[in-house]
């Protein structure tokens, strides 16, 4: 969904390198780093003599290549679609971006580098995010097998008969108890446990804290949506805790903050979810699900990192459920 959103296309050449060299940029930059712990020129002599510096450097090459063939191919398909005057049926993010360095009237100048930085960003922050934010929800769901069957029997009945679910049947589908899921799956497991850091600007004061300028900033969202004095009982998974009130993750709640707030909250947020959302049906409308024969517990260790994934994959046995089944 991700990939034929933004570049129009299911699959693109040498996509495995693609996406590990994404996963390694990731693992760097949320690691410990020397170079990390010093500001202005001292950074970047310690970035070249730890060799980290060399390697971001291979790693943005490598990734750069791939980025420059998928633009090259789009450009080279809006100037055909020009000569022989075809629409562009099937537009993209890509094209988008095209189109506004063409045009030139942007506030901000669009060019090729800041076109890759774009698809760099919707390509990290759109993969790993949401498939770590399902495993995490599919974790509690096996926990919790009565949230599951109650979850289940709901998909079930606002699908009742459908061999396929598709995205334009979600958009008329009652699943209001699949958001609530979701909504506590995020605050026990946000995808990004401490946001993406922030500069200041300006000295200023936090809380008696004296913030200098141009520090970096980190907001523990994971520890908000865990503290007593917002939430009851906040280690458990009790999704029926969002039904009363009117807390979504759109920023204006601060208790819970999965996605930031702001104008520099997630802005794939709708995206996001909505794909989430799909994936998540599917799922559970066309399987039941245990754990392996075997297994009796769930390991739900975390591995470290930028974005809290699960420490070991999540592994689980899929009995099918056909359409006509689920129609009983």
């Amino acid at each position: 969904m991700l990939l034929r959103a933004a570049w129009g296309k299911t699959r693109i050449k040498n996509m495995p390198e693609l996406l590990a060299g994404v996963r390694t940029g990731i693992a760097l930059s949320s690691g410990f780093s020397v170079p990390d712990l010093f500001q202005t020129w001292r950074r970047s002599v310690l970035a070249a003599v730890t060799g980290m510096k060399r390697g971001l450097e291979s790693l943005h090459k490598a990734v750069d290549s791939v980025f420059e063939e998928v633009i090259e191919e789009r450009m080279c398909a809006r100037a055909e679609n020009v000569k022989t005057g075809a629409e562009n049926v099937d537009e993209n993010l890509v094209d988008v971006l095209i189109g506004m360095q063409e045009k030139g009237d942007s506030v901000f100048p669009i060019d090729k580098p800041r076109i890759k930085a774009f698809l760099l960003d919707t390509l990290a922050a759109g993969t790993g995010t949401s498939g770590s934010a399902m495993e995490w929800t599919m974790s509690e769901l096996i926990r919790n097998p009565k949230v599951m069957a109650k979850l289940q029997e709901q998909i079930r009945e606002a699908f009742r008969g459908k061999a396929v679910v598709t995205e334009g049947d979600m958009q008329a589908a009652d699943i209001r108890y699949l958001k609530l899921v979701m909504k506590e799956a995020l605050r026990l497991h946000p995808p990004a446990p401490l946001l993406v850091g922030r500069e200041s600007i300006d000295v200023c004061e936090v809380d008696g804290y004296t913030i200098t300028a141009k520090s970096r900033v980190l907001v523990n969202v994971w520890a908000i949506s865990q503290d007593p004095k917002y939430w009851d009982a906040p280690e458990e998974f009790k999704p029926e805790r969002f039904e009363k009130g009117d807390i979504d993750f759109m920023g204006s709640h601060y208790e819970f903050t999965p996605f930031g707030a702001g104008r520099r909250m997630c802005p794939g947020i709708s995206y996001g979810l909505a794909s989430m959302e799909l994936a998540l049906v599917s799922l559970l409308y066309h399987f039941d699900w245990s754990l392996p024969e075997g297994v009796s517990e769930l390991d739900m260790g975390e591995a470290p990192g930028l974005g809290v994934r699960r420490r070991s994959p999540l592994l689980l046995r899929a009995t099918p459920v056909l359409p006509a089944d689920c129609a009983e």
